[in-house]
């Protein structure tokens, strides 16, 4: 396989790695540090290390090395061993992260904040997950075990890992009080709102649908002034029927204000609509223009 790859896929290894390492070691900073000091809860293994860790004081890296163990090898069992080879790495690099740190003797510097600590949880939390999905892996626990009951019974594994979490949670209440239980919440916001945010950096771009009178100067300058592709669209206008061509144009954010001008300066009167869309892919987004032009 490796004999096969070339410079950029060594590349693109390189960097879901790297995403992997720090991603791991951020979410094992946000447990150590903010959740476990805090008495907040999660879901999924590292929800279960938790719950384990407050009644029994068992170590929560083990908890969760044992865990993901486990559920690899089932699903290696069940799935196939293609599974066993795309989890392995980043499952077993969140418990390691985790005793590293139980290792260390250095602890950050202490915040009394309350609504600092878990901010600080939500935040890093969010970030290290972010980053690990970006590099193709996953924390362990829950999502694993979705796609293992998803083969067996064809249940969605959003589903069933849902239904896992809550579950998680629900037990993990149980053993902490109503306070906790509020910033859990909380946190759990922050952290979904911050992951969101990662995943999509890179990825969000502008869409411009453009109505103007004048297609072949806007297309044109478009082309050359922004250095914006664009695709044309032929259109029925509701009111009066006529057949004309609208302009279909998909940029960074950055170029939206100067794409803007561009347009007006040839037609102050062309109808545009602006929209947010989270991903691109294809030409001049998922690679390179100049790998198309030497195609």
């Amino acid at each position: 396989m490796f004999k096969k790859m070339g410079a950029a896929d060594w590349l693109r290894l390189l960097k879901n790695g790297a995403c992997l390492l720090i991603g791991n070691l951020i979410v094992s900073m946000a447990i150590k540090y903010f959740y476990i000091p805090n008495d907040l809860m999660v879901g999924g293994a590292t929800g279960v290390a938790l719950i384990l860790y407050r009644v029994l004081s068992v170590d929560t890296a083990l908890t969760i090395f044992i865990m993901n163990l486990v559920l690899m090898i089932a699903g290696a069992l069940v799935v196939g061993k293609q599974f066993l080879i795309y989890t392995a790495f980043s499952s077993m690099l969140y418990p390691l992260c985790l005793k590293a740190l139980d290792l260390l003797t250095w602890t950050p510097p202490q915040v009394e904040d309350t609504m600092v600590r878990i901010a600080c949880a939500g935040i890093l939390a969010g970030l290290g997950i972010g980053l690990v999905i970006r590099g193709g892996g996953s924390t362990g626990g829950s999502d694993e075990l979705g796609i293992i009951i998803n083969k067996l019974t064809s249940l969605p594994v959003t589903t069933v890992i849902t239904a896992f979490d809550i579950g998680v949670l629900v037990v993990s209440f149980l053993f902490i009080d109503v306070q906790s239980v509020i910033y859990s919440i909380i946190t759990l916001v922050i952290e979904m709102m911050v992951m969101n945010r990662v995943l999509l950096i890179g990825q969000s771009q502008t869409q411009l649908f453009i109505v103007t009178g004048k297609p072949d100067e806007v297309r044109q300058a478009l082309l050359t002034d922004a250095n914006a592709g664009v695709t044309r669209i032929k259109i029925q206008t509701g009111y009066l029927g006529d057949e004309t061509d609208a302009l279909l144009c998909v940029i960074p954010k950055r170029k939206l204000h100067r794409t803007e001008e561009c347009i007006h300066r040839i037609d102050p009167r062309a109808f545009i609509t602006i929209t947010e869309i989270n991903e691109v892919q294809g030409n001049g987004f998922s690679y390179a223009r100049t790998e198309m032009a030497a195609k």
